[in-house]
């Protein structure tokens, strides 16, 4: 199975502190050096990768982050910046032009009343919006993420909108209630289920996993497992699981690796294991294949008869109710008309 990308959660430190942020917490571990940082870069590459995703924490806050990106670029790697977008300067810009770098930007709100209550820091809200700018001055490839919580879920359609109007990709991530982010702050029941439906109705938004069709469109994403359930239907065909599980890479702060970053589950580390030697592993690892057996699950998320395209999300399973295997304590489809399934009948996502 190919690998299209390994992350690296960078540093414990950012200079906010979003609601929404799973990496936020207590240093567990020391960090990876500068040169343990190279090693696994020309590992990810060795393993076919395609990318190499510079995430935290903020990355920026780290001294030896552009000596980092210039060697991810220099040995045939994309570098792929994931940042709060409020340190980045024109030097920095440039230089991420210049090794053809992608940068991924969070903007849950384009409301600074709402930026200031999901950041905590007052006025980083304009600082975003400048960079956005100059990223399509720059022409760089630019991405915005948008997590989705009760704070900004009603405010989802205008970041949309302000973002499509300057034709850059959207990422509208699914929260999970783990480092800042309380259950309290987690859309759930017929809300979030009416906010799927819209985000298709509206927006014709794309499964994350899922971009060739001509129904839906290209530069609107969605990373929510429930998503592909209400797409699949009797309606959609040929959809896949949406979930990392098993799929990917991703490397923590101290070196420690998980197959899924919301959940602490760590498969080795890269100070003791090559990621060569982590990828075998993780294809014949028996828990991790538990945790993809439809038939492993527990509740309605074993009788639904979408769980072999959905499965509902484990790490959401695991943080509220403490049990990997239990039905999505989010999901609600088991309460809805199964001829509601889909958006609209007689529709053709083939």
């Amino acid at each position: 199975m190919p690998i299209h990308h390994i992350a690296w959660q960078t540093t414990y430190k950012c200079n906010l502190s979003c609601i929404h942020c799973y990496a936020a917490g207590v240093s567990s571990g020391g960090l990876l050096s500068t040169f343990e940082a190279k090693k696994i870069i020309l590992e990810a590459l060795e393993i076919g990768a395609k990318a190499f995703v510079f995430t935290g924490g903020e990355p920026l806050l780290r001294e030896d982050i552009v000596e980092l990106i210039t060697y991810t670029s220099d040995v045939g790697l994309k570098p792929i910046l994931a940042t709060n977008g409020t340190l980045l300067s024109e030097d920095m810009l440039k230089l991420l032009r210049d090794v053809e770098a992608s940068i991924t930007i969070n903007l849950p709100t384009i409301n600074e009343e709402l930026h200031e209550k999901f950041t905590g820091v007052k006025s980083a809200l304009k600082s975003k919006l400048n960079i956005i700018n100059k990223c399509i001055e720059y022409k760089l490839k630019c991405s915005i993420g948008i997590a989705i919580t009760n704070l900004n879920i009603m405010d989802v359609d205008n970041v949309i909108q302000y973002v499509k109007d300057k034709e850059i990709n959207i990422d509208i991530i699914a929260t999970i209630p783990c480092g800042n982010a309380s259950i309290n702050i987690i859309p759930k029941g017929f809300k979030y289920y009416f906010l799927l439906k819209h985000l298709y109705n509206k927006w014709k938004a794309s499964p994350m996993n899922m971009f060739n069709s001509e129904f839906l469109a290209r530069n609107i994403s969605i990373y929510e497992p429930i998503y592909i359930a209400l797409l699949a239907g009797d309606y959609c065909k040929d959809l896949s699981r949406l979930c990392s599980i098993g799929e990917t890479i991703h490397i923590m702060e101290d070196g420690s690796i998980r197959t899924c970053v919301f959940l602490p589950y760590i498969v080795g580390n890269v100070r003791r294991l090559s990621l060569a030697n982590v990828w075998r592993r993780l294809a014949s690892n028996r828990f991790v294949s538990e945790l993809k057996d439809p038939k492993r699950l527990k509740g309605y998320c074993n009788t639904c008869k979408l769980n072999t395209v959905c499965g509902g999300c484990r790490a959401r399973a695991y943080h509220i109710v403490n049990d990997f295997f239990a039905s999505d304590p989010i999901c609600i489809l088991h309460k809805v008309d199964k001829k509601a399934y889909g958006f609209n009948r007689g529709m053709n996502c083939q």
